[in-house]
Parts: C-alpha cells; structure tokens; sequence
C-alpha cells in the first residue's frame, strides 16, 4: 500500500486526486449522516410507532456529540495526521450503517447516531480540509472549496439513493446495502491518500505540516476570536433559514412542492457558492471577498424577511454568500495560521459554529411562536447577521508565520 502512495505521490495530478477524493468522503460521511437517513422517518415511525420529537432526538445527539467531539478529532489530526481518522470515519459509518438495518428499540437508534457523531468529528468537513490543504498549498482556496461543496453534493445524491433503495428493498435492507459505500471509500483511503506530505512543496505542491502558528498563539489573536464569533452568528443565520424555510414557505401559501423546491434552490446556490469562491479565493484578495460574501448573505436574508414576492431571487442570493462564507471560513483560517494546529484551531472554531447553529435553529422557533408568526423572527435573524458582518468587516490581513 505504501509503494502505491508513494507513486501516486509522484505524479503531479496527485494534489487534485486528493482534492476529489476529500469532495467524495465529505459527501460520503455529510450525506449519509444528515440528509440521506432522514429518508427512513417515515417507514421508522410507520412500524415503531415513536412520535416524531422522540425520534429527531437522535439527530440532536449526532449535532451535539460532533460539535465536542471536533476538538479531539482535531488535536488527533494534529498529532497522528489525517489518514487514520478517516479511516476509522469510514470503518465507523459502514459498521453503523449495517447496524441500523437491525435496530428495534429507540436506545438503538441513539446508540448509533452517537456513532455517527464520531464519524462527523473524525471525517467531516474538519479533516478532509486539513487533507486537501496540506496536499494543494498551491491552489488552496480551490481545493477547500471542492471539499466544502461535498456538502451539497451528498445532500443531492445520497437522498435519491436512498429513497430508491428503500422503495425496492426496504428500510433494513436499503441501509446494509447502503453500508457498502463507505466501505468502499475506506479502501480508496487506503490506497490513494498519503498522510503527511513530507517532500518538496514545489515538486508535489503540498505544505510542511509544522508551518504556522500554534494553538495557544492562535488564541492570542483577535482574527481568531473575530472568526469564530461572526462564525456563530453567520451559523445561527443559516441553519435558522434551513430549519424553518419550509414553514415559512407554507405560511406564505406555497404548495408543499414549491416550498421543497425553495430548500433545493437554497442548496444548489450554496454549491455554486462554494465552488466559485473556491476558485477565486486564490485570485482576490480573501479578506475583502470575505467581506462581500458577509453583505450578499445579510442582503439575501433581509430580502428574505422583507420582500416575500422576491423570496426566490432573495433565496438564491442568500445562497451564494452562504455557499462563499462555507469555503472562506475553512480558507481563512488556514490562510491566517496555517497547518501547524489547524485540526485544533478548525476544531474550535466549529464549536463556536455549531453552539451558534443549535441556537439560531430554537431561538426562530421560540421567536415565532413568542410573536405570532416569521416577520418578527427573520427580524431576529437579519440582526444577528448584521452582527457577523460588523465583526467581519474588523478583520485584518495578519498571515501565519
């Protein structure tokens, strides 16, 4: 297997090959875990009877148990590189996945789901950018970018999948047959990815690893604390805006399609997003295209909240900034300190990111209810927003030693 890498390596393509195959495990390991298992409610609370509260609890535990689980996942990658965590990501989903087809009590499902939290934290988005970066210093906002849009591309792909597995074979047999591709993902791991480029960057355009910054110097600079807050808020934003799109949709009577067909367009904006600001994160200035993409977003979400006749443009627009500031966190981040800690710092900073996330999603919910209806709450959610972009807009272009 090492031979195999070590030619691969060789080949000057090789950076892109890693790039592509973080893509495929970020949509891999995003797709199954949020958007493709949601496919099976409706045939779970068909034949177990929970109610629907008891049965999303365990989506809490895979939100929750990842956003910790990331600062020890990334000190690991710090430590030992990105390759076994990937591998032990991909282990971890086929063993969960095959389980799941087996499940009959509800302690299962959340047994399993606290699987799932590890296989977020040990190869999601976090680790898979850490692999790309170190392999593409040269095209660095590009291939973060390519890995981010992963995202998207299994939100699209897994739940089609899904569902035709489970119509033809049903829900237990689906998900076993299911378990077979991350077990092929841990065997293109295996046999293509290097785990710590320690060869000339010119030659293979990787990165040392030990360039950078540290951890604790990292928390001594403002852009760290500047990151992670207007991170939180940019979170709390979109995922209120995922969350309760579709209700918002409803009350503003479109049929159940075009309210479904909003949260796609959202989705596939995002991904343009994300590609395009990869592309030109490694041709513009960073810091002020951090900034824009900040405005796009906050004028796409009070287009949202105030102009209901515009709410697909404002959708669309809300999109692409959201899609930008995907790629642009995990770029910045790296571009302002580096490989060195960056499975710690990236870490932290999710953390930061998904408290914000998990509040944004209840406090629209408790605002709704608390002031009869959306307007009140977008209202609250265009505020914060405003926020993340105050702080953005205090950034400075500090990089890494």
């Amino acid at each position: 297997m090492k031979a195999s890498v070590r030619f691969l390596q060789a080949m000057a393509w090789y950076p892109w090959l890693v790039a592509v195959l973080c893509m495929l495990l970020v949509a891999t390991s995003n797709g199954m875990i949020n958007a493709g298992i949601t496919v099976f409610d409706e045939a779970l609370l068909d034949e177990f009877g929970w109610s629907l509260s008891q049965l999303k609890t365990r989506d809490s535990i895979t939100f929750l148990g990842a956003s910790l689980l990331v600062l020890v996942a990334g000190w690991a990658v710090d430590r030992w590189g990105f390759k076994p965590l990937l591998l032990l990501g991909m282990a971890l989903l086929a063993l969960a996945y095959w389980s799941y087809g087996y499940a009959d009590r509800l302690g299962h499902l959340y047994l399993l789901h606290g699987v799932f939290a590890l296989v977020a934290a040990s190869a999601g988005n976090m680790t898979n950018i850490v692999a790309a970066a170190t392999w593409m210093s040269h095209r660095r906002g590009l291939a973060v970018g390519m890995t981010i849009a992963g995202t998207s591309l299994g939100g699209m792909l897994l739940p089609p999948l899904a569902n035709a597995l489970n119509s033809s074979l049903g829900w237990r047999m689906a998900l076993r047959v299911e378990a077979l591709l991350p077990a092929v993902m841990f065997l293109l791991v295996l046999v293509l990815l290097g785990n710590r480029h320690r060869g000339s960057p010119a030659r293979a355009g990787g990165e040392d690893e030990r360039s950078g910054v540290t951890f604790a110097e990292a928390l001594r600079r403002p852009q760290f604390h500047l990151i992670a807050c207007a991170g939180a808020f940019t979170y709390f934003a979109i995922l209120a805006l995922f969350s309760h799109l579709f209700l918002y949709m409803r009350s503003l009577s479109y049929s159940p399609e075009t309210a479904s067909y909003a949260l796609s367009s959202l989705a596939l904006a995002g991904l343009c997003g994300k590609l395009a600001s990869g592309w030109l994160a490694d041709r513009v200035d960073p810091f002020r295209f951090f900034k824009l993409q900040m405005l796009l977003m906050l004028a796409g979400l009070a287009g949202v909240s105030q102009l209901p006749a515009w709410v697909f443009p404002c959708l669309l627009l809300t999109g692409v900034g959201w899609g930008g500031l995907h790629t642009l966190y995990n770029f910045m981040l790296l571009h302002l300190f580096g490989l060195r800690d960056a499975g710690k710092i990236n870490g932290a900073v999710s953390v930061f990111e998904a408290a914000g996330g998990a509040a944004g999603i209840y406090a629209t919910g408790l605002a709704h209810d608390a002031w009869g209806g959306y307007g009140s709450a977008w209202l609250l959610v265009v505020t914060v927003m405003a926020m993340g972009t105050v702080l953005a807009m205090l950034l400075r272009p500090v990089k890494a030693r």
